[in-house]
């Protein structure tokens, strides 16, 4: 029978893979040590050491945390017969509670497991208080439930050593990312002030960090404040003429399901900026609403167009915050950082790392604009109607751009984006060719098209279709749901044999992903001459 185990125990154990190992505890004599104290106290038993031990020489490190590990699987064997698994193993203790007596008799033992593992040296005296208090709350009936956030504190009390504080905090003055609270940060690491990795930001020159609990309930009264909480990290960010509206995303959106989205404009230099964001999702069946205040890893991006129409050489990075190994989504901090900051951040060796932003200042507002209409007068756009150019323009100022592709793909039936391990196992390769027709604008005439595509029986796929009079097939091979690259060529060749206006070209996506974009020779040319588009055989350096 499945034992089952509360979820917040896997989350604290998953802690061990990160963090637990970070502290050097001793050598062998001082395991010998500790070994022996465990079992002089009764934590363990003489039956039990072959296991403790084998379970120490899979850490990496000796530290306390590393034996209270040790000592829950141990505990977990003992109950359960078997060690902890995060696959398929869980805990439950149940929603009933123990009568007053039964409770006052497991806290008695509970406090008495406390007092061995600090005669253990396994935890210090304020753990020990701390736990104490825990214990007599009434919050534990197992040394199951509290071993694991025995270890929670114990871990990061492990990494958030003096020492290495010390050195991170010189790491960050080296890059002026922290300067003028330097001695502060200092003195404060030497008191032991910091209590979580976010806590750095509090002394770094440019960063804040912002609490959801801190703010009201409604939008209305809280998504300005946070904005403006942001902004004040650069001057130059600050705002004028905040709005916002909140719209459902119909294309993530389904009958039980309702995205929401942010839309926020605000006026900054002289100029309007948009950007969307995630909201909630909203359930119907449930007349639920899911998600936090604000998309913490999006809404910030629209200062981030600001500072690249500045052309700061400053962008704005998300910092996230956790508990334990688990993302704290309430809390979050945002550090603007240059890229030579923020490459020291993604290195090793760091308390905290910050999201990857774009550095690119060529694409400023001003030269999206100046693209779009030059996509406009070599033809790019000319199936649309004003409207709908308006509206895609819309999207394009409220979207993050990466480059210039993610402008023109904001454009209905101009680039066909797909993803190469195909998601359509019916008939792939005729849904390509449907989508290549369409952006092509029926210059590519494909009629009477199907394919046999089988993932369960075959090893190759037939795709059939007819230009004119001409009947065209291919076999294409079958592995797995991987397109084959051969389709690509195969289309091409068909266009060139017809002699067609265009030709299908691959547009980068940096990833596994495919761009496909239909386009005459001339608009090959401009485009390609003029970097008005990225192609699949170019590559951009971050600066570029």
């Amino acid at each position: 029978m499945q034992t089952v185990v509360r979820n917040y125990i896997k989350t604290l154990l998953q802690l061990l893979t990160v963090l637990i190992l970070t502290a050097n505890f001793a050598n062998g004599q001082t395991m010998d040590s500790t070994l022996k104290k465990l079992i002089n106290n009764k934590i363990i038993e003489q039956k039990q050491v072959k296991d403790f031990e084998e379970l120490l020489k899979k850490g990496d490190s000796k530290s306390k945390a590393t034996y209270l590990y040790s000592l829950f699987q141990i505990e977990f064997k003992k109950l359960t017969g078997k060690y902890y698994s995060e696959i398929g193993t869980h805990l439950s203790f149940g929603d009933e509670k123990p009568k007053l007596a039964e409770q006052s008799k497991i806290n008695e033992e509970l406090i008495q497991y406390l007092s061995k593992l600090k005669s253990c040296d396994l935890i210090s005296e304020n753990q020990f208080i701390h736990f104490q208090s825990k214990v007599n709350n009434n919050e534990f009936i197992h040394s199951l439930q509290l071993l694991p956030t025995i270890i929670e504190q114990v871990v990061l009390k492990e990494h958030m050593n003096p020492d290495k504080l010390k050195v991170f905090a010189d790491k960050l003055k080296s890059k002026e990312i922290v300067s003028l609270k330097y001695d502060n940060l200092i003195a404060d690491i030497e008191q032991e002030k910091l209590q979580k990795p976010i806590d750095f930001l509090k002394y770094c020159n440019k960063a804040v960090i912002i609490n959801e609990q801190d703010y009201p309930n409604e939008p209305q009264k809280y998504l300005e404040l946070i904005h403006q909480k942001t902004a004040s990290i650069i001057p130059e960010l600050s705002f004028v003429n905040f709005e916002f509206q909140v719209v459902l995303d119909s294309s993530i959106s389904d009958s039980d399901s309702k995205f929401y989205d942010f839309v926020v404009s605000l006026k900054s230099n002289g100029k309007k900026y948009k950007q969307k964001s995630s909201y909630h999702l909203y359930s119907p069946s449930k007349n639920q609403y899911y998600g936090n205040k604000i998309d913490q890893q999006e809404y910030y991006k629209i200062f981030n167009k600001i500072l690249a129409d500045l052309q700061s050489s400053y962008r704005l990075h998300e910092v996230k915050a956790y508990q334990g190994n688990a993302v704290e989504w309430k809390v979050f901090g945002i550090i603007a950082l240059t890229k030579e900051q923020a490459d020291l951040l993604h290195g090793g060796g760091v308390y905290f790392t910050p999201s990857y932003e774009s550095f690119k200042n060529k694409l400023t507002s001003k030269k999206i604009e100046q693209t779009i209409e030059e996509y406009k007068n070599i033809g790019l756009l000319s199936h649309l109607t004003s409207e709908q150019i308006e509206k895609a323009k819309e999207k394009v100022s409220e979207q993050e751009n990466s480059n210039l592709n993610d402008v023109l793909m904001a454009f209905p039936d101009v680039i066909y984006m797909f993803d190469t391990e195909l998601g359509n196992l019916e008939d792939p390769y005729a849904e390509l060719i449907r989508e290549y027709k369409k952006i092509s604008h029926d210059d590519f005439k494909a009629t009477e098209i199907s394919d046999n595509f089988d993932i369960e029986k075959k090893k190759k796929v037939e795709l059939k279709f007819k230009i004119g009079n001409k009947s065209y097939s291919k076999m294409l091979k079958i592995e797995n749901d991987w397109i084959d690259t051969e389709f690509f060529n195969f289309t091409k060749s068909v266009v060139s044999e017809q002699n067609l206006e265009g030709q299908f070209y691959e547009l980068y996506s940096g990833g596994q992903e495919a761009s496909i974009i239909y386009l005459t020779q001339e608009q090959y040319d401009y485009l390609r001459t003029n970097k008005l588009l990225v192609f699949g055989d170019e590559w951009r350096t971050e600066e570029e």
